[in-house]
């Protein structure tokens, strides 16, 4: 290249560094139309047809730059989470969009989809919310909630005292009576379910199985006046609690039992002294480790008397309760 060329090619170089950009003080102005920048900037860029670039990088690119300055711009185009961050406090901020319908108002919103629209993260962060610029509650990122902690370890975990003002429903409640006079005959080994004791209840897991149970209680008051011995008889009997999945008792379980008596006949002389007397029967369980489901429960009675030889064990009241509990 001659010395001539090399001159004229300089001399073009700068008349397009010229047209396009005119400086005053110490603000830089680029331009088509030779404007001056505005005195408030430090670089006044205009164009109606063009626009200006920020470095493009990776989110890796991005997290590698060395220290970088408060406010320095980037635009991130991989692998996801694309747009415009700049660093602020320390860390990378995105730019969201500035659109009222992706913003959330104080007033409140409207026009919202509970399938695109919620509050919380993205990622496998926990979600704090604070009052006075203190943490008052966090939703961790598996999604247990803690109040007053900030390490929960049940789906709600309270650090603190809890008052409930109003109706609090943990449990299911259900109680049967009746006062029907049932006779039963004395043969021993004879089950006799209690006619008014059938009772069903369907519990839901707590947090498992091993914290879902019933609490069975019942009472049963039952006569012996009508029974008839030898000479040294009682009249003993069981009471059984059963529990089955079906109404009909088909293959119930034995949960626990207990007995009582309610006719004596000792000798006396020549005779004998005769005793039948009302007897009230009480049993209390707690039937633990359910899966969810429903469960029916009843009373039965197995006389087991000594020297009897006739007649009847008459049961009045017979009331069964039961109470689901979980945790």
């Amino acid at each position: 290249m001659t010395r001539r060329t090399l001159f004229f090619s300089v001399s073009i170089c700068t008349f397009f560094i010229i047209s396009f950009c005119t400086s005053n003080a110490q603000s830089l102005a680029v331009n088509t139309d030779g404007s001056n920048a505005h005195t408030s900037a430090i670089l006044d860029v205009k164009s109606d047809n063009k626009g200006m670039l920020v470095p493009r990088m990776s989110k890796a690119n991005k997290n590698a730059i060395v220290s970088p300055a408060e406010g320095l711009l980037i635009y991130q185009d991989a692998p996801d989470s694309a747009g415009f961050y700049y660093y602020t406090n320390g860390y990378w901020q995105l730019i969201e969009k500035s659109s009222v319908n992706n913003n959330w108002l104080q007033a409140g919103n409207a026009g919202t989809s509970q399938n695109t629209h919620f509050i919380g993260t993205t990622d496998l962060e926990d979600l704090v919310f604070k009052t006075n610029n203190t943490e008052a509650m966090r939703i961790d990122s598996i999604g247990k909630i803690g109040i007053g902690t900030a390490t929960p370890t049940d789906k709600l975990h309270v650090q603190g005292s809890i008052r409930f003002q109003g109706d609090f429903v943990n449990q299911d409640a259900i109680g049967t009576h009746s006062s029907l006079l049932q006779s039963i005959p004395f043969t021993n080994g004879v089950i006799n379910p209690l006619n008014g004791t059938v009772n069903s209840i369907t519990i839901s897991d707590g947090s498992g199985i091993a914290n879902s149970a019933v609490f069975i209680s019942g009472f049963v008051r039952v006569y012996g006046g009508n029974l008839d011995g030898s000479s040294s008889s009682m009249g003993v009997y069981y009471l059984t609690l059963q529990r089955d999945n079906t109404a009909a008792f088909l293959a119930p379980t034995n949960l626990t039992y207990t007995s009582g008596s309610c006719y004596l006949e000792t000798p006396n002389g020549a005779g004998s002294a005769v005793l039948g007397y009302s007897n009230g029967s009480h049993i209390s369980y707690l039937d633990s480790n359910l899966p969810a489901g429903t469960y029916y429960y009843r009373f039965i009675i197995n006389p087991n008397g000594v020297g009897i030889t006739s007649g009847t064990y008459d049961v009045y009241e017979r009331d069964l309760t039961l109470l689901q509990i979980k945790r």
